[in-house]
């Protein structure tokens, strides 16, 4: 069945563990998608990326709901489709879950689709996240403005958009669980702490205290502390990396996205939460190529 496309998109992001989906009108179709229900999640709105109509994350092997991001929908008003991922099996999966009554959709394999100049020795090795991420800073960094992505997953990579707007690369860490984890499996005394501790508590210093009166918390203080600083200062460097002829001051932008990014929300006080990044570069780039 053959229907009229309009500028809204249906995009996925296939990981190693989850498969995340989301519903977008493009910047310049405010009302392209049906009214969100009340029953939907709430999705922040960000001048100069995609709105977020509906979102999803589900694990990886379960089947995507299509009907709930798809209801509402006139014949001959149906969603682009996109899909992304780092797992290229998961990806095939999802493409042929496709629902059949809508337009395949654009499957991204290589950063080769993206409009980005990437400044790296390797730019073909560079995770597809990241260089969405890259995608979605650019569209919002302001002219002559740098960018710093954070993105809190398994790893934390903390990267750098330059004034021009190339992705010229940074640095990649644990994530929260990766090193509360590590901690358990290369060790023989230390227990595995309980992540939904850590994520399901508002992050304050009372929460989270520096000062581990015993063996779980001070595991809890490193993983938590440890994040916080590794990324504050990553931040600061890359902030201070323009040579001092440059005579620019300004800051760059700091974008926080990823699961665990609401914990470090707090500490940072001039960045802006975005947390569905990756998708809003994905659909961002795929637009740019389909018009």
């Amino acid at each position: 069945m053959t229907t009229e496309s309009n500028n809204s998109w249906l995009a996925v992001d296939v990981g190693n563990s989850r498969i995340k989906v989301g519903l977008f009108d493009t910047p310049d179709a405010a009302r392209a998608t049906p009214e969100k229900d009340e029953s939907k999640p709430e999705c922040e709105d960000i001048a100069g990326l995609p709105r977020c109509v509906d979102f999803r994350s589900v694990p990886l092997k379960t089947s995507v709901p299509w009907d709930e991001f798809l209801k509402g929908y006139a014949a001959g008003a149906q969603p682009n489709g996109v899909i992304v991922g780092s797992n290229q099996r998961g990806v095939d999966e999802v493409a042929s879950d496709w629902p059949d009554w809508l337009q395949k959709p654009v499957v991204i394999r290589s950063s080769e689709f993206f409009p980005l100049d990437i400044q790296v020795d390797e730019p073909r090795r560079v995770g597809l996240d990241r260089l969405l991420n890259a995608v979605a800073a650019d569209a919002v960094r302001g002219s002559g403005n740098e960018a710093i992505i954070v993105d809190c997953g398994t790893a934390t990579t903390v990267d750098l958009i330059s004034s021009a707007g190339s992705f010229c690369g940074g640095a990649i860490l644990p994530g929260f669980t990766l090193c509360a984890r590590a901690l358990n499996q290369y060790t023989e005394v230390l227990p595995l702490i309980s992540m939904n501790e850590l994520f399901d508590l508002p992050p304050s210093e009372d929460c989270h205290p520096a000062l581990g009166s015993n063996t779980t918390a001070a595991i809890m203080s490193g993983v938590f502390w440890g994040q916080i600083g590794a990324v504050r200062e990553l931040i600061a460097r890359l902030s201070q990396r323009r040579s001092a002829a440059d005579h620019d001051t300004s800051a760059p932008k700091v974008l926080l996205t990823g699961g665990g990014a609401r914990l470090l929300v707090p500490y940072f006080a001039d960045a802006v939460h975005c947390p569905y990044l990756p998708l809003q570069g994905l659909v961002l780039a795929v637009s740019r190529q389909h018009l």
